[in-house]
C-alpha cells in the first residue's frame, strides 16, 4: 500500500509527431487521474502539421500551467518549480528513441522517482497510477511496470495483458491478445513489456541507459526489455490499472510501408546484435524465407520489396 504522506513523484513522459488530436485527448484524460503528484513532460519530435502550436492553444484555453521551450538545450538550461506540463520542441525527428530521450534525459534532471513512458494515441483509466507505483514500492527488483491495455475502439477487449519474447522464433506474443476480458490475470513473469506504457524507477534509467535511438521505431522496446533483464530486474504488469490504445494510429498499421519497412530493419538488426549462435540463425532464417511468403499469402505481396529493403538497409549499415 502507498502511505499518503510521501506519494512518490512521476513524471509521464508524451512524445508527439503530427498527432494533436490523439495527444489532447491523451492530456485531457491525464488530468483526470487520481493519484496527485505527477507533472507531464511533452516532447514534439519536429512536426510539420502545427501540433505543438495546437497543443499550445489546448493548454492555454484550458488555463493548464505548463512552459513551452523551443528545443531541448533551453528545457535543460531551465531551474526551479516544475509545471504541471512542460513542452519541449525536438530539432529533428529522431523517431520514438530520440524523442522519448529528450523527455527522459530532462525528466531525470528533476529526479522524479519513477518516470512514465506513454504513447500519446492512448486514454487512461482516472484510477491507473496508483497500482502501478505500489507494485513497484512493494517490489525493488521491478524494472518496467505496466497496465492491462485495451483496444480503444474495442474497450472491452485486450490488446495487452503481458509479454512474452521466444528466442528460438525471436517472436513477440502480447499474452491474451484480442481476447474478451474475462477477468484474465496477467503472468507473474513477463520477458517483454510493450513501449505502449512503461512505468520505470528512476533507477533502471540511471542504470540500464536510456532507449536505443537507432531503432527509429518498432523492436527498440523488446531491445530495452532485454537489456533491462540482463541487470537483474522484472518486467511486471498490473491488471488494477488499465488503458485504451488507438492501435496504429501513429504509423497506418503493422502493414503500412512505413511499419513493414523499420519491423523488418529492426528485427534483423536486433537478431545479429543482442542473440548468438542458434538463437541467431533461426530467426534470420525465418525473416529472409518465412515472413515473405505471409505476405504473399495475405495478398499483400507489393509489401516484400519493402521487407527486403528494410534488411538490406539493415546490412548496409
Amino acid at each position: 500500500m502507498l502511505q499518503k504522506n510521501r506519494l512518490p513523484s512521476i513524471s509521464i513522459i508524451l512524445l508527439n509527431y503530427n498527432g494533436a488530436e490523439d495527444t489532447i485527448d491523451c492530456l485531457q484524460s491525464l488530468r483526470k487521474i487520481s493519484y496527485p503528484n505527477y507533472n507531464i513532460v511533452l516532447v514534439d519530435n519536429d512536426s510539420s502539421d502545427g501540433s505543438m502550436e495546437e497543443i499550445g492553444r489546448y493548454l492555454a484555453s484550458e488555463c493548464v500551467d505548463h512552459v513551452i521551450y523551443s528545443c531541448p538545450d533551453k528545457a535543460m538550461e531551465s531551474a526551479g518549480k516544475l509545471p504541471f506540463v512542460t513542452c519541449i520542441q525536438s530539432d529533428r525527428n529522431g523517431g520514438y528513441g530520440h524523442g522519448n530521450n529528450i523527455g527522459i534525459k530532462y525528466a531525470l534532471e528533476n529526479c522524479p522517482d519513477y518516470l512514465l513512458v506513454l504513447n500519446n494515441d492512448t486514454v487512461v483509466d482516472s484510477g491507473f497510477l496508483a497500482p502501478l507505483v505500489a507494485i513497484c514500492e512493494a517490489d525493488a527488483n521491478v524494472g518496467i511496470a505496466s497496465a492491462k491495455i485495451y483496444f480503444y475502439d474495442r474497450p472491452k477487449v485486450i490488446w495487452f495483458n503481458g509479454g512474452r519474447f521466444h528466442p528460438y522464433t525471436a517472436k513477440v506474443e502480447h499474452v491474451n491478445f484480442n481476447d474478451k476480458d474475462i477477468g484474465q490475470k496477467p503472468p507473474e513473469e513477463n520477458t517483454f513489456i510493450s513501449g505502449c506504457m512503461w512505468l520505470v524507477p528512476r533507477k533502471v534509467f540511471e542504470t540500464v541507459g536510456l532507449i536505443n535511438e537507432e531503432y527509429f521505431m518498432y523492436v527498440e522496446d523488446l531491445e530495452y526489455c532485454q537489456r533491462v533483464l540482463k541487470h537483474g530486474y522484472t518486467l511486471k504488469v498490473c491488471e488494477e490499472s488499465k488503458l485504451w490504445h488507438k492501435v496504429g494510429n501513429a504509423s497506418g498499421g503493422h502493414l503500412s510501408k512505413f511499419s513493414v519497412y523499420w519491423t523488418s530493419r529492426n528485427q534483423f538488426n536486433f537478431y545479429c546484435s543482442t542473440m548468438s549462435g542458434f538463437y541467431k540463425i533461426i530467426p534470420i532464417l525465418n525473416l529472409v524465407f518465412i515472413k515473405p511468403l505471409k505476405f504473399f499469402k495475405i495478398k499483400k505481396s507489393h509489401l516484400i520489396f519493402i521487407h527486403f529493403k528494410g534488411i538490406w538497409d539493415a546490412i548496409r549499415g
